[in-house]
């Protein structure tokens, strides 16, 4: 086998200048220049441009031109001469192109991937066939490309919530059911650092380790990973004792490392985590520049692995693997800057990472066929025959996890002020509390530092959003899963979101952003229209607040006193003491809309008061309206509670269903999409 052409080009900083150095697999050994016309400071503007592209998922138009000329300023010279020789050698192969980038946090937070070869609008060096950009790691530890005889084994560790490893596995389903991955995941307890760390002492050892988390460096310059400790806590953990741990225990067998940080995580985070787990665990690494959106993360991992662990002639190449999906993301985003996002550190000078050269690849056997679920109800059925409000409640989602969260934090944080506090305080107590010690601001701080982590979908929710009909619906969510699942699934329609005023005795408008129809981005609307159409467009109001689409924060109902000033009629909560944003005809048509349809409640709970409360004000005094479904958890015995009304709506609900996520999703998937025209 012929060695791996490549070229390294190493750019270090001279005062407010940058310098490439180069040298080639041949021996190579190009004079250094400086880079002509541009400035440190052009580089790192360059950088945010960038990134602001990508976090408003818009492609490159202004930003082009200077990713041209930053393409000529870097090959410049001897360098760019001998890039061409190389091409010339063997044109067959594409050449890997190393970053060297001196450990500099600033310059490894450029995108040097979205470079772009002048008279092109699309050659950038992050998709092309004939570079293969790379980053390049000094380690004392030499890289090797080790064979592969069966199914690349992938393990992936989400500490944000099965619905990420839910993204991977489907991602990875052709590859499975192929038999060329097997794959394996650890969530929740089982994602503790402690957890981790057993499995993979215990073969078989993953080939690949892909890894949902956040990352930062300290004050003191280490990079670290936020992981569940012991306690099932999150907590900050050094990179380099996780690096020894995956060398002492994987060290014949881990490839890769995929860095894979959930939306909300702070941009750059987990680049100089790369640079160290590429130095002493594993031969590449791949992390994420900033965060992005989880359709564009999931199709990306789908062509990266579909690339990475098929037998073909690139022979498991890890930088042939990540160009294609950056090109597939280019093509299926209408060339969103949002592609530019995922970078590979690599240790050594060849990015083949698996030999399949005598692999032998064995479909698993079938499934066995599970039994036939019986209907849940004919309710149900006839429910999702025709259009329905939504009424969703936030004990249906991750968001209980995250709750017992932000509880276990505002409690350690009284207990060190005033003493224990009692066991079964309620949540809207317990932030009260907080917020009369600690003051509402810093409340506002805990919750966004829990929240700002939540998962970006939610299987459930994604098949609502493809069964959702126009009309008015509410979602009790924090965070804009529904939004964005709509967002996905129904392109077509106009999606209104309603956000109340914010809570408290000041008074304030009610907020309107929306997303017309075939249009991408979301805006902010400061003149109300003169009517809304429930028969055609979709009304969503986020009646306890928090984040609007697509990541916009706004103070969400947590306390009693939110609750109790907050909570009140709906044309009370759209008007707010400063005068409405909705005139009063146009509040009446959406209280109409929601009160006209029949409703399908979803986590809600009689015992809880602020729930009670809503719904009181939601429904008034009548019963649910006629064809209206509860739909509670297993095991919550609140069933008996609904259909008596012994407490909400006066008159009793029935039927009401106990169902799981899973089972209401068979029928939800079944259903047919219900969209009515104007």
């Amino acid at each position: 086998m012929e060695k791996r052409l490549w070229l390294q080009i190493d750019i270090d900083r001279v005062g407010d200048q940058l310098r490439a150095s180069g040298r080639g697999s041949d021996g190579e050994n190009p004079a250094p220049h400086i880079l002509p016309n541009t400035t440190v400071e052009d580089v790192e503007a360059f950088g945010e441009q960038i990134r602001q592209a990508a976090k408003h998922g818009k492609e490159l138009q202004e930003e082009l031109l200077q990713a041209q000329r930053l393409y000529k300023a870097l090959l410049h010279a001897d360098l760019r001469d001998v890039m061409q020789r190389q091409h010339g050698y063997r044109q067959e192969e594409a050449l890997l192109l190393r970053l060297g980038l001196k450990h500099e946090r600033s310059l490894q937070a450029i995108p040097w991937e979205a470079l772009c070869q002048p008279d092109t609008n699309q050659g950038f060096l992050g998709n092309s066939d004939e570079v293969l950009v790379a980053r390049s790691v000094v380690s004392n530890r030499r890289a090797v490309c080790r064979e592969v005889s069966g199914a690349v084994r992938v393990l992936g560790v989400s500490l944000v919530g099965r619905a990420t490893v839910t993204r991977l596995q489907a991602a990875l389903d052709e590859p499975i059911r192929n038999g060329e991955v097997e794959f394996d995941f650890l969530v929740g307890a089982q994602a503790r650092r402690s957890a981790l760390i057993k499995r993979l002492a215990r073969p078989p050892s993953p080939h690949i380790l892909h890894l949902v988390c956040h990352g930062r460096v300290d004050e003191r310059g280490r990079p670290q990973l936020e992981m569940l400790d012991d306690t099932g806590t999150p907590d900050w953990f050094d990179v380099e004792l996780l690096a020894q741990d995956l060398h002492e225990h994987c060290r014949e067998y881990l490839r890769l490392i995929v860095l894979d940080a959930c939306e909300g995580a702070q941009p750059g985070g987990l680049v100089s985590a790369a640079e160290c787990l590429a130095q002493k665990a594993a031969g590449a690494v791949v992390a994420y520049l900033w965060p992005v959106k989880s359709d564009i993360t999931q199709h990306c991992s789908e062509e990266f692995y579909k690339s990475l662990t098929r037998e073909s002639a690139r022979r498991g190449d890890v930088a042939v693997s990540l160009n294609a999906a950056r090109r597939a993301v280019l093509t299926r985003f209408r060339s969103s800057a949002e592609a530019f996002s995922p970078v590979l550190f690599l240790r050594g000078d060849d990015s083949v990472l698996f030999d399949f050269q005598h692999r032998e690849v064995q479909r698993p056997p079938p499934p066995s066929p599970k039994p036939q679920s019986p209907e849940p109800s004919p309710a149900l059925r006839m429910l999702l025959k025709k259009p329905f409000t939504l009424v969703l409640g936030d004990r249906w989602s991750n968001e209980r996890d995250m709750l017992k969260g932000f509880r276990r934090r505002l409690i350690e944080d009284l207990a060190s002020k005033v003493g224990p506090i009692p066991d079964g305080v309620s949540m809207s107590a317990l932030t009260q509390h907080y917020a009369l010690r600690f003051e509402e601001q810093n409340l506002d701080n805990q919750f966004q530092d829990v929240f700002g982590k939540v998962a970006a979908s939610l299987p459930l929710v994604e098949d609502l959003a493809r069964r959702l009909a126009p009309g008015v619906h509410v979602t009790l969510l924090r965070f804009p899963i529904l939004e964005r699942a709509l967002d996905k699934h129904r392109p077509d329609i106009t999606i209104h979101v309603i956000n109340p005023p914010p809570p408290g005795r000041d008074g304030g408008l009610a907020t309107l952003r929306q997303r017309k129809a075939g249009a991408r981005d979301w805006e902010i609307v400061t003149t109300p229209p003169r009517s809304f159409n429930p028969e055609r467009d979709i009304i969503l109001l986020r009646l306890y607040c928090g984040y609007l689409p697509p990541n916009a924060y706004m103070r969400a109902l947590l306390t009693e006193d939110d609750y109790l000033f907050g909570v009140s009629e709906l044309d009370s909560m759209l008007t707010g003491e400063a005068g409405s944003m909705f005139p009063p005809d146009l509040v009446d048509e959406l209280v109409a809309s929601l009160t006209h349809r029949p409703a399908l409640v979803l986590g809600m709970s009689m015992l809880t008061w602020h729930h009670r409360r809503l719904l009181y004000q939601l429904f008034g005094r009548s019963p649910l309206p006629k064809g209206s479904l509860v739909v509670l958890e297993p095991g919550e015995g609140e069933q008996e509670l609904w259909r008596r009304g012994r407490i909400l709506p006066p008159k009793g609900a029935d039927p009401v269903l106990e169902l799981s996520a899973s089972q209401l999703a068979v029928p939800l998937s079944n259903a047919e999409p219900h969209v009515e025209g104007p």
